[in-house]
């Protein structure tokens, strides 16, 4: 009897590890596979920086060139600059960016009071051009800011090219 009783025992052991071990294969096999992290979705920041924005005070800046933009001395859209704020607004938007500062600049050649009137209007020539991409002109704060923030000297052809632009900047919030 003792025998046929370990046997019993035996048999039940064996067929609850087999239906615990069936159980827990069958809900691996079930269950759907689980979604990545958020931390492995690519953030707001690293799109940016991909859009060539750098982090500075003010937010994160991308510097449109004049010369991209604009004839010297003016503030009309070349045709090539409307193509590039295109696709830059819609990149913006896609990135649910609702909120941006455009500040114009300029090289040293003319009086400060031409500078910054041509800087204020090329920042509004941008701020026309994106609007026209869905962004409500309410949240596109323009300034002008003449030849007071060079980023190179003013004393050679290569550096005033670098001063002459605008800035679009995605401000922290």
């Amino acid at each position: 009897m003792k025998i046929h009783n370990a046997s019993i025992v035996q048999q039940t052991l064996c067929a609850v590890v087999a239906a615990l071990a069936f159980a827990l294969l069958g809900g691996c096999a079930s269950a759907p596979p689980p979604a990545p992290p958020p931390a492995a979705q690519p953030s707001l920041v690293s799109k940016l920086v991909d859009l060539g924005f750098e982090k500075t005070d003010e937010g994160y800046v991308l510097n449109l060139p004049g010369p991209l933009l604009f004839d010297t001395g003016s503030d009309v859209l070349s045709d090539n600059a409307k193509v590039v704020i295109a696709k830059l607004a819609n990149d913006l938007r896609s990135l649910e960016i609702k909120k941006l500062r455009l500040f114009g600049h300029t090289d040293n050649v003319g009086s400060a009071e031409f500078n910054r009137t041509l800087s204020t209007k090329r920042a509004e020539s941008v701020a026309q051009e994106i609007s026209l991409h869905g962004f409500a002109q309410e949240n596109l704060e323009r300034r002008g800011f003449g030849f007071d923030r060079p980023l190179a000297g003013n004393d050679t052809p290569e550096g005033r090219a670098k001063n002459r632009r605008v800035a679009v900047i995605v401000p922290f919030e």
